[in-house]
């Protein structure tokens, strides 16, 4: 004889109701988590090895600097007559944000550290920040850059932008905006697949270095016209 099967007891109407809440929550979860996904693809791929190739470029541009400070002193050049300036790195340049994070993985600290170091002294009151703008519409990527200066005496700023254009081939001179001196930007082959923008200026007794991975020489030009004078004025 047949054993019937046991019916399974109807779902109560308590039981359907708390099935749904009871998923809600992982719902929720996996939204966030697709919205954090969603931001991260729109960050550049593999950021600490662009760092670090900006790291190795600004690491030669220190180079450069010395080179040209040197020649600076074995010449007995001076910087023109002007007023004295200071530089700050502050927490916002327009709708970029100072990214202390990324200051440590490509070690910006110790950049400024040999640029004092290495500079016979003619490089004093270094200073520098990463900078990156989160505001892009869709899915492109943020823009970022590296910004290091400070002030500079014993040479001349036509000097510091001779030697740069020597250094990096195709640099050509562009504006230096309100602010005054004078400015050359390149895009830079670094020494793996890509292109880091440069671009540095000079003056009286200031000197700044621009490197970005995410923009063209053009662009990061444009960008040192607009926030040089939040980071360059007169000291008082």
């Amino acid at each position: 004889m047949a054993v019937p099967e046991t019916e399974q007891p109807p779902t109560s109407p308590e039981r359907a109701v708390a099935q749904p809440a009871t998923k809600g929550k992982p719902a929720r979860d996996r939204a966030r988590s697709t919205t954090k996904t969603a931001a991260a693809a729109r960050r550049p791929a593999g950021k600490p090895r662009i760092w670090m190739r900006i790291w190795g470029v600004a690491a030669g541009l220190v180079v450069v600097i010395i080179g040209l400070l040197v020649a600076g002193v074995a010449t007995g050049l001076l910087g023109s007559h002007g007023p004295s300036h200071v530089l700050a790195t502050p927490d916002k340049l327009g709708a970029y944000v100072r990214r202390p994070q990324l200051e440590q993985q490509m070690n910006a600290k110790q950049l400024q550290r040999q640029v004092i170091a290495r500079s016979a002294g003619q490089a004093s009151n270094v200073v520098s920040g990463v900078y990156e703008n989160n505001s892009t519409a869709g899915n492109a990527s943020p823009q970022m850059f590296l910004l290091i200066g400070g002030n500079l005496s014993g040479t001349s700023a036509s000097d510091f932008i001779s030697s740069f254009r020597s250094e990096f081939k195709g640099a050509a001179v562009t504006g230096a905006g309100p602010v005054g001196g004078v400015a050359a930007c390149v895009n830079a082959q670094s020494s793996v697949p890509g292109s880091v923008a440069l671009c540095v200026w000079a003056d009286n007794d200031t000197f700044g270095v621009l490197a970005s991975p995410t923009m063209h020489a053009a662009q990061l030009g444009a960008q040192l016209r607009t926030i040089r004078p939040e980071v360059e004025h007169v000291a008082r």
